[in-house]
């Protein structure tokens, strides 16, 4: 999911916002504090040091550090974007046609946190949340801004000077600071829209405090397995394959960070050092390794679909959102014609995988691989319908980008 799938709903925010693996068992955190770029703690003068979260990215080994330096698209995890996102699932609902989480996950994490008897302000106030997240659709694209921040209390504090400046960033006490904190300006620009922001920034933190640390700590540590087999069946077998078209379409190098949360709408945007971020499922099974490549070839064709599909509707079409309505299909089919091109034993891996996600095969059946080939393509087909139009400019689209004409 990027930026262009909610351009008719949000006002514009600046790029560093919506663009905002290494070869062993240990992931590497996301996002390593930068001490000059973090903003100061709640009730601290500016330029003192900020907290550090209770579990937060570990250090780098020296040898590790050399890895990642010339790892081309490390496999990564980041708890701080997981908090997000957790916190986003725990106030959406799963009954929307294309689920922007993993399915069932407000459900599982609601389990979890009711055996240890924890009931946080974020779940005492989901209802008043959950409402307002529904009716404005701006507040969605929010989740992008913690793609470029080091951690949880880099992009609380942001939040909270925001909301003590009373929404004006021209009392910001310095250039970089405005530029920080003009998206959330763009995303929360009234009174209610702040009052909101401060009721689910408290209810992350608070989340973060007494539950999600500890959780994502003991998820991440559980999955050590799951990890080395995406990272092996990634830079041993298939980022080869993806080279050509993620050179030719100006993402060489990148991040991909296993997330808990997501399903098969990834997010993508920029980070801290304006390289791709690309957040992906986090496997609870190391047989679903291949999950993290379905996802990310549905997240890398994003900029290609929405310049298809800008120069396949008319002005009227794109005023009345039909535009909108076809990208998020668009992705998920040009996702299935990338694979097809250069990993093709993904392909009907694929059509199971975001059928599932819809809700159109029972997750069973989604691992199932005696299915007749034909009759997945057909019910892929039918259920994420394209415009001829459209579907042949973006299987033009992709052979061009990997050089075949």
């Amino acid at each position: 999911m990027t930026r262009s799938r909610f351009s008719a709903w949000c006002a514009p925010v600046s790029a560093a916002l919506l663009f905002s693996f290494a070869a062993c068992a240990t992931p590497v955190p996301v996002g390593a504090p930068a001490p000059d770029r973090m903003p100061p703690e709640r009730g601290s003068p500016a330029g003192a040091a900020t907290r550090r979260s209770p579990v937060g990215p570990a250090p780098l080994s020296p040898a590790l550090a050399a890895q990642s330096g010339v790892v081309r698209w490390p496999i990564k995890t980041a708890e701080h974007i997981d908090l997000w996102l957790h916190a986003f699932a725990m106030i959406s609902s799963d009954s929307v046609p294309m689920p922007l989480y993993r399915r069932g996950y407000r459900d599982s994490m609601t389990v979890v946190k009711n055996r240890a008897g924890l009931f946080t302000s974020l779940d005492s106030n989901r209802t008043v949340l959950g409402k307002q997240l529904r009716t404005s659709n701006g507040y969605v694209l929010a989740q992008f801004l913690t793609l470029d921040v080091a951690n949880w209390d880099v992009l609380r504090a942001f939040g909270e000077r925001f909301l003590q400046a009373g929404g004006d960033v021209r009392r910001a006490s310095d250039k970089g600071t405005a530029e920080r904190l003009a998206p959330f300006a763009a995303i929360f620009p009234t009174p209610e829209d702040r009052e909101w922001l401060r009721l689910f920034l408290a209810g992350v933190d608070d989340e973060q405090r007494r539950f999600f640390a500890t959780e994502h700590s003991r998820i991440v540590r559980t999955r050590a397995a799951v990890i080395t087999a995406v990272d092996s069946l990634w830079q041993r077998v298939y980022r080869p394959k993806f080279d050509r078209f993620l050179t030719n379409t100006g993402q060489r190098t990148g991040d991909i960070v296993l997330s808990v949360p997501v399903g098969g709408e990834g997010r993508t945007g920029l980070g801290r050092d304006r390289q791709t971020v690309v957040v992906v499922p986090f496997p609870q099974r190391v047989e679903d390794a291949a999950d993290v490549l379905l996802v990310f070839a549905h997240e890398i064709t994003g900029p290609l679909v929405a310049s298809v599909v800008a120069d396949n509707t008319t002005p009227a079409e794109q005023r009345a959102g039909a535009a909108d309505r076809v990208l998020s299909v668009g992705q998920v089919r040009a996702g299935a014609m990338l694979l097809a091109r250069i990993a093709p034993e993904l392909t009907a891996p694929y059509m199971r995988f975001y059928l599932a996600h819809v809700g159109a095969l029972e997750a069973g059946a989604a691992r199932d691989a005696s299915a007749s080939e034909t009759a997945l393509t057909l019910q892929f087909a039918q259920r994420f319908p394209l415009p001829d139009t459209i579907r042949g400019a973006l299987e033009r689209q992709i052979e061009i980008v990997l050089g075949g004409i």
